[in-house]
């Protein structure tokens, strides 16, 4: 089997999964759950120099919908929170502090407040529940389109090298084609519906949090 066939076949395989990546990413950034690469393109100006966010902070998660960003030093405090609002003005921001014992001696306890930032999630309300499946749709749409595009690319490319090579080598190589096309076309489609369920699921939190407050006036009002 010529040389050219199996590079042909690998560089499918790379460029599919490269999409299911980029295609990965990009639903991330369309944030419902915390999710720290959301976080990788924040940039804050600290004394001068712009610098990642994960340079100048510790970054925890104090659930799925929330981030707790730690400051190295706490005058960094208002660039950091500034860096967040600039990449992601629909994050809500509190800061916060929380007690720390900083002593060596357990029999001595020192404690200190530690300021942070806590990043919150936007709620999945209504109208936002039909952006993002909306954003979601177009990206998936986007993605099949370009996957088909390089999976028709390879198959002209592919019925050139494959001539004059056996049958039996032919049917190889053509079914090794449709197994690796169908694993990256079903990983994609996973990723898609993986998204859709974290929408769903952020939504109906937010329906049954709108619940919850509409029985608590009720009670209210009825005592």
């Amino acid at each position: 089997m010529k040389r050219e066939i199996i590079k042909e076949f690998d560089m499918l395989g790379d460029t599919l999964s490269t999409l299911n990546a980029q295609f990965s990413y990009r639903l991330m950034n369309l944030c419902v759950k915390a999710e720290p690469v959301s976080l990788l393109s924040v940039e804050a100006m600290i004394e001068g120099e712009s610098q990642k966010l994960e340079k100048c902070a510790q970054i925890g998660k104090e659930d799925d919908y929330t981030f707790q960003i730690y400051p190295n030093y706490d005058g960094d405090i208002p660039a950091l929170a500034k860096a967040i609002f600039m990449d992601h003005p629909e994050f809500k921001q509190e800061l916060k502090t929380m007690q720390v014992d900083i002593s060596e001696d357990e029999s001595k306890p020192d404690m200190q407040d530690v300021y942070y930032i806590q990043v919150t999630m936007p709620e999945v309300d209504d109208n936002r529940y039909d952006v993002l499946k909306n954003g979601v749709n177009g990206l998936y749409e986007e993605n099949k389109a370009q996957m088909e595009a390089v999976s028709a690319k390879y198959d002209a490319k592919l019925a050139t090298l494959l001539d004059g090579e056996s049958d039996e080598d032919v049917k190889k190589v053509r079914e090794a084609r449709d197994k690796q096309t169908k694993s990256s076309y079903e990983q994609r489609d996973k990723i898609y519906n993986d998204k859709l369920k974290e929408i769903e699921d952020a939504h109906q939190k937010w329906l049954n949090n709108q619940k919850k407050e509409k029985i608590n006036r009720l009670n209210g009002i009825n005592q």
